[in-house]
């Protein structure tokens, strides 16, 4: 497995910055099908939003696994390889991620025929 120290942190190449200040990032990334992020680490708890739902394959790749809780819209787990999970969220479909302080690190990639647009809230850490 990948140290997490190896992995670069969030955002990728490509994502858009909408807004920041002490509390907050917020972003926006559009997976292109059949496109996966490069690997990636994320070191804050965060919220994704997904306007027009969509479906996204995410394997871990180091660090301790996050904790998903789906906190509006539905979501079906799909199947996949072992190792990876799958989901296909509906429109306006909400996910918070819990990362361990250590932080964790991952691959997305859409499986579907479609883009899928993600708007993701960091909820930065107090120091």
């Amino acid at each position: 497995m990948t140290e997490l120290a190896d992995v670069l942190p969030f955002p990728n190449p490509g994502v858009k910055l909408i807004e920041e200040d002490d509390l907050v990032s917020v972003w926006e990334e559009v997976f292109e099908p059949g496109i996966a992020t490069p690997p990636h680490r994320h070191t804050c708890d965060y919220v994704a939003m997904f306007p027009e739902g969509g479906e996204l394959t995410i394997t871990h790749v180091a660090g301790e696994l996050e904790e998903y809780t789906f906190l509006n819209g539905s979501v079906a787990e799909l199947p996949t390889e072992s190792g990876k999970q799958r989901f296909e969220f509906a429109p306006g479909t909400m996910v918070r991620s819990r990362v361990s302080a250590s932080g964790t690190a991952h691959v997305a990639l859409n499986e579907g025929s479609e883009p899928v647009r993600m708007i993701l809230i960091e909820l930065k850490k107090l120091r």
